[in-house]
């Protein structure tokens, strides 16, 4: 086990405690926040990108910052990496989903220059805030009309009883929204990485993200959700 498992575990036990403290009800309701939300996400991560990118400056700031990350591998790719060292050959697969976050591995595959890759990887990252920032909202947004039900239901429900309920639907919430983290978030490990001439901060949580015990499973279970997930993802 490496940090991110760690972090993972936490997580998890948070989900778990969470759903003790809210109740039932309040996580029943959270979890159903947590369907709309993806669902919601995924639908409109696009457009919300855009508006973030093209009108708020988003893009522009964060190509800046990226060009001198990517400027340390020249056009033509990377080559294998300290990091790679051992990985299978699906390990880092610019095939996943969502298409849209794996652009930046396929630009250096394909050898296109530094600026170029900086301009993906900075839309790779604005694209991934936005579907963070609508995910978030709508799940807290949900949650608070569930808490509001909870307390309505503790005039009717024993607290033990309600509480109880609330750890199990906790985890399971949890577990899910680790799982979406984890494949939405796959892409940008690697992409930092492969940018970054495989060494530094990126390649050790590449690195870190490659040697977890627990990563390979929300992985599978991401890569499973793929082909549904597929019916209402924006892809373009």
């Amino acid at each position: 086990m490496n940090l991110i498992d760690g972090i993972i575990l936490l997580l998890l036990a948070a989900g778990a405690w969470q759903g003790y403290r809210r109740g039932l009800i309040c996580t029943a309701g959270g979890l159903i926040g947590f369907f709309a939300g993806v669902w919601l996400a995924g639908r409109y991560y696009l457009p919300f990108a855009r508006f973030l990118g093209e009108r708020l400056g988003l893009e522009k700031l964060l190509t800046a910052i990226f060009i001198p990350l990517c400027a340390g591998i020249p056009a033509g790719g990377a080559g294998i990496l300290p990091f790679m060292t051992g990985m299978g050959p699906g390990a880092v697969d610019p095939s996943g989903f969502p298409p849209p976050l794996w652009e930046p591995v396929i630009a250096l595959q394909s050898g296109l220059s530094a600026a170029t890759r900086a301009h993906l990887l900075a839309g790779a990252v604005t694209k991934l805030i936005a579907f963070f920032i609508i995910w978030g909202c709508v799940t807290y947004l949900t949650g608070l009309a569930a808490a509001v039900l909870t307390r309505v239901a503790h005039l009717f429900f024993l607290g033990g009883l309600n509480r109880l309920g609330g750890v199990g639907l906790g985890l399971v919430e949890r577990t899910l929204a680790v799982t979406v983290a984890v494949g939405m978030l796959t892409p940008l490990v690697f992409s930092f990485a492969l940018n970054a001439s495989g060494s530094g901060v990126a390649a050790g949580i590449a690195k870190a993200w490659r040697t977890s015990l627990l990563i390979p499973y929300f992985t599978k279970g991401w890569n499973a959700a793929a082909p549904v997930l597929q019916q209402f993802f924006h892809m373009i």
